[in-house]
């Protein structure tokens, strides 16, 4: 990847297909996972499909 402005988003984004989520605010499911005693949770995240993109914004829902 030499020659990439941003090797860490070249190597996550593209090469493992990890997805960065930025911006989060995690409150409300730090405060649920307390009250139910639960650290374990699915995350749901669904994108936008926008065409010729490497961004989107998503709502990602944690079920306990």
């Amino acid at each position: 990847y030499e020659g990439v402005l941003m090797p860490v988003h070249a190597v996550s984004l593209v090469a493992m297909g990890l997805w960065l989520l930025d911006n989060c605010d995690l409150e409300a499911c730090a405060a649920t996972a307390a009250e139910l005693g639960q650290w374990d949770f699915h995350l749901a995240v669904a994108p936008v499909r926008f065409a010729g993109t490497s961004g989107s914004p998503v709502n990602p829902i944690a079920t306990f």
